[in-house]
């Protein structure tokens, strides 16, 4: 990837996309990640804490449901 791929990438992860998650929908990683706010590190910290990431081939999902019940579960855990 080169310096102008990784440029576009990164502008890309750190805009937030306006729009709610939908439950019965089915997100990339970067489309979770520009909802959400987050970067790399917060993603992975996420999955290590509990999100479900579905791999089909090099892609990473993420279900709408399986984010709202990660949310929600956050805020009652703390």
């Amino acid at each position: 990837m080169n310096r102008r791929s990784q440029k576009q990438l990164t502008d890309i992860q750190l805009q937030r996309v306006p729009g709610a998650i939908v439950p019965d929908a089915i997100y990339r990683l970067d489309e979770v990640k520009a909802r959400m706010g987050w970067r790399d590190a917060a993603f992975r910290a996420a999955v290590r804490a509990g999100l479900k990431a579905h791999r089909s081939g090099k892609r990473l999902y993420v279900l709408g449901s399986d984010l709202i019940d990660f949310v929600t579960k956050r805020e009652v855990d703390r």
